[in-house]
């Protein structure tokens, strides 16, 4: 594991018990994963079902308590994040990379990863899901594409500051939509939404982020913001303010795909 993946996963494994109750986004986007899951798939399904950076396990609950006759496998590589699934979803956990999966090829018949392929390569993610994935296998993944966080890189480019260096990098639809096609996976749907969430003040608007995880930024080494600088972006960013309060919007992407039956 490089350094910047360890970081990332110590993020995680620190926003582990808060990540519940400041997951607000995360509830709405895995509740329309679900959704796409419960169209493709009957209420008695019986095979094996993998949530792919599952995080606390909200979306694994859900599909474990509709589908109580498939097999759930929650998937993190945060294990502070699998100790919060309930106790007896504990056993049929599994802490890893979903870009190197420790599964069998061919063993799930769904995939589903809601909010977690923004932290890895596309393509590899892809190319695992293929490999597990059974013939006309069938997945479900959201991730945020570019746009993400426009407001906050906006304001950091009218103070002068480099956005990219206090911003993850976000990929376009294009770039992930060639990734599920170089991987054998066959798009079905593709769905772009933006969400936008408001919040009173900068420091909740920053602890948004950072209680799920999401305060790992490109160029660690990036010096910290002076008093000066930290004061001109919380200017330039209560020029947005509504009567909702401050705008941190996401553009989520929701894919639904399969392997084509003639994958190898």
């Amino acid at each position: 594991m490089n350094s910047t993946h360890h970081t990332v996963r110590q993020s995680f494994n620190r926003a582990a018990i808060s990540y519940a109750a400041t997951a607000k986004l995360q509830q709405i986007v895995a509740d329309g994963v679900i959704a796409h899951v419960h169209h493709h798939l009957p209420s008695g399904f019986t095979g094996h079902l993998l949530d792919a950076g599952c995080g606390t396990g909200y979306c694994t609950r859900q599909l474990q308590s509709h589908y109580p006759n498939a097999f759930v496998v929650g998937l993190d590589f945060a294990e502070h994040m699998l100790r919060q699934l309930p106790p007896p979803m504990q056993p049929q956990s599994l802490q890893a990379d979903i870009q190197q999966l420790p599964l069998a090829d061919a063993s799930i018949d769904y995939y589903v990863s809601s909010l977690a392929w923004q932290w890895c390569k596309p393509l590899a993610a892809a190319q695992e899901v293929c490999r597990v994935l059974r013939p006309d296998g069938q997945l479900t993944v959201a991730t945020l594409t570019t746009d993400t966080f426009h407001e906050l890189a906006t304001c950091l480019q009218q103070v002068g500051l480099p956005s990219q260096a206090h911003i993850l990098p976000f990929i376009t639809p294009q770039h992930l939509e060639t990734a599920f096609h170089e991987a054998d996976l066959a798009v079905r749907t593709i769905r772009q939404e933006t969400i936008t969430t408001w919040h009173t003040d900068f420091r909740s608007l920053r602890h948004s982020i950072r209680g799920v995880g999401a305060n790992h930024l490109p160029g660690g080494n990036t010096a910290p913001l002076t008093r000066a600088m930290r004061a001109a972006l919380l200017n330039a960013y209560e020029a947005l303010r509504t009567q909702q309060g401050l705008p941190l919007s996401y553009n989520v992407l929701i894919i639904d795909a399969h392997k084509k039956a003639c994958a190898s």
